[in-house]
């Protein structure tokens, strides 16, 4: 059996005072006749202590009546009054709550005061927070693969990627971002930086050196002419290409109007209204899509990187230095570290959270009053009567309480102004 309620031993506490007022107050009204004749002065004490019970009674039965029929009476009006308006109490709480405590203003106070990027960083910055978050991470993933290890669920994922991948559109997808690449001239940028990196690397004399001489090896004519004439033209023949290339490159470079820019933008353009409209091509790439898809070397390459990760995680909770597990704490610190350092980014997020909390706050706010009020009317007549009297009862016992006091206080004084009225007449 678990240890009782707090909440109901405060309750019949409080009852038992409220109580015990009425059952003095009758004590001492019943002693008070008894022993009037002999004492007249007792009158007074009767009056009032009948008035504390007219009082106690009267409140208690307005205070029972809210949770259940006086005595059991059930033919008693408007008594057990909040079992009887169960439905029309749960719209109520549900609609003061969403109309007083989930309005967009309210909510969007309330995250300014909490300033979420503050408390963030600061919850970052606590080392049992980073590595608790670093524990539940590490031990997530291990569970996943460690689950997802069995050769069922492995055959079904994979036979469902694969699938997948099959009815997708590659050639579209390629297409669509080839476009956004392509938008603009974002290409050429590419083009610039791999005609850059080409252009330093031909102008290195080891690479044009290497270059010479793997031409004047690939040009037997060359080199016999060269030989009988005695001549060394081939390296010499060899470093002219070399430098006509760095040449020819470097013009490409500085020359946004080059010829050879424009051939570069006519077969970009031209390859993707071909990956967009000839079904030849799609067809062939959708074909090279199936027939990777289907490759034993792939399967193989894809199961030995899943089986090494596998490996690395398993072994990862050791908390070695260079485990995931520290890893992540790291990054979690230098992520907190970065935020309490700069402040404009701490605005930026404070600024995001509080420009798409009044949205997130109108789309849900009537699904929450709406939870409420169906959890208030699911309730059964006990629970409900239960709760509401554990969280209110006791100070509504205080009613009981004062009603005998103040009932008595009351009957004392209207009798001394009714006896001072009689004897002034």
């Amino acid at each position: 059996m678990g240890n009782p309620d707090p909440r109901d031993q405060r309750l019949r506490r409080m009852k038992w005072w409220a109580t015990s007022l009425l059952l003095s107050a009758a004590l001492v009204y019943a002693l008070a006749q008894v022993f009037e004749p002999r004492y007249p002065w007792l009158a007074w004490v009767s009056t009032t202590a009948e008035a504390s019970m007219v009082g106690a009674i009267a409140d208690w039965f307005a205070v029972t009546a809210l949770f259940h029929h006086p005595l059991g009476l059930r033919f008693i009006p408007h008594t057990a009054i909040i079992p009887h308006n169960r439905e029309r109490i749960a719209t109520g709480i549900s609609q003061f709550i969403e109309s007083n405590f989930l309005t967009s203003a309210a909510v969007v106070q309330r995250i300014r005061d909490f300033r979420p990027a503050r408390t963030l960083y600061h919850w970052l910055l606590r080392l049992e927070n980073a590595e608790a978050v670093a524990t539940y991470a590490t031990r997530f993933v291990s569970y996943v693969l460690n689950a997802l290890d069995d050769e069922r669920a492995r055959r079904f994922l994979q036979d469902a990627v694969a699938r997948r991948l099959r009815k997708a559109d590659v050639a579209g997808a390629a297409a669509q971002l080839l476009d956004v690449l392509t938008e603009n001239q974002r290409h050429h940028a590419l083009l610039e930086g791999a005609l850059g990196a080409l252009d330093d690397l031909l102008a290195r004399e080891d690479t044009q050196a290497w270059i010479a001489g793997e031409v004047a090896r690939a040009a037997p004519l060359l080199k016999r002419f060269s030989d009988f004439f005695q001549l060394n033209l081939d390296e010499r023949a060899a470093l002219k290409i070399v430098e006509l290339a760095v040449k020819k490159i470097s013009e490409v470079r500085h020359d946004k109007e080059h010829e050879l820019r424009k051939r570069f933008d006519s077969y970009v353009a031209d390859f993707l209204h071909r990956l967009k409209s000839d079904d030849a091509l799609r067809r062939k790439v959708h074909r090279l899509r199936d027939e990777v898809l289907a490759s034993e070397a792939l399967e193989r390459y894809l199961g030995g990187l899943w089986d090494e990760l596998r490996a690395w995680l398993a072994a990862d909770l050791d908390r070695s230095p260079a485990s995931l597990h520290q890893r992540v704490t790291a990054m979690l610190e230098a992520i907190g570290n970065t935020l309490r350092a700069d402040r404009e980014l701490q605005a930026w997020i404070d600024e995001q959270i509080l420009r798409a909390a009044p949205a997130l706050v109108e789309e849900h706010r009537a699904k929450i009053g709406r939870f409420i009020e169906d959890q208030v009317r699911g309730w059964q007549e006990e629970r409900l009567v239960a709760e509401l009297e554990r969280h209110i009862g006791p100070d509504l016992q205080y009613i009981r309480i004062n009603g005998t006091l103040v009932g008595g206080l009351a009957g004392l004084v209207i009798a001394a102004v009714t006896e001072m009225l009689r004897r002034s007449g």
